[in-house]
């Protein structure tokens, strides 16, 4: 049985959605007064209330539905973010040159899907993490 069901949460409910980008740091407090931090996360994971989506009996039959298909969160889905869906900034306009592809050698032909953030990248992946499995 796949972890990953191939369809997509409702855009509505997606659309509806607040949430953020949350990473978990460690902070210990040294015996000199200094701060040690480190996380065990290798990147930030996003969390995100749908709740406040759902408008109607009908809506909220919806969700309740698509939620139940996925078996709870046994199996995860596509989710449009609705704060970070384009390769650009929300006023601006996508353009070719707002992200980099890759980087060719004259032979590769595949490239991992990744969204840069400064001097930050974050794979796009449809596969969950190991961690997550």
């Amino acid at each position: 049985m796949s972890a990953f069901h191939e369809v997509s949460l409702p855009l509505p409910f997606a659309l509806g959605a607040s949430g953020a980008v949350e990473r978990r740091v460690d902070v210990v407090a040294l015996a000199s007064g200094r701060e040690a931090r480190n996380t065990p996360w290798a990147h930030g994971r996003r969390r995100y209330d749908i709740g406040g989506a759902v408008r109607t009996l009908d809506d909220l039959h919806a969700l309740i539905a698509f939620f139940e298909a996925r078996r709870g969160r046994l199996h995860g889905f596509r989710f449009r973010d609705p704060f970070d869906w384009k390769s650009c900034a929300p006023s601006q306009a996508i353009a070719p040159t707002d992200q980099s592809l890759g980087v060719g050698d004259g032979e590769a032909v595949q490239f991992q899907l990744v969204k840069a953030y400064g001097d930050y990248a974050r794979v796009i992946s449809s596969r969950l993490p190991a961690a997550c499995v």
